[in-house]
């Protein structure tokens, strides 16, 4: 579900949310484990790694990946630190 709000642009390494209207917010959690799923994809394993998690509720982008200003806006319930 979360894949229909936000897009990842692999060439650009940027995570941005594209609702087309919608206002649904998720948690760190769960763009984390979105984020895990994509990049498990055969098809996906040659680009950098964008998030670790450092524990449950807090997570780190790496390799130069960010999530654009509005997608930050739609993030609640954990925290999202930038390298």
């Amino acid at each position: 579900m979360i894949d229909k709000y936000f897009k990842i642009d692999f060439k650009k390494k940027i995570i941005s949310y594209n609702p087309k209207g919608a206002t649904k917010t998720f948690t760190a959690r769960q763009l984390y484990s979105f984020l895990q799923d994509t990049f498990d994809k055969p098809e996906n394993m040659k680009y950098d790694i964008p998030i670790i998690a450092k524990n449950k509720d807090n997570f780190e982008l790496l390799n130069g990946w960010t999530v654009d200003k509005k997608g930050i806006k739609f993030l609640k319930g954990g925290t999202l630190l930038d390298s």
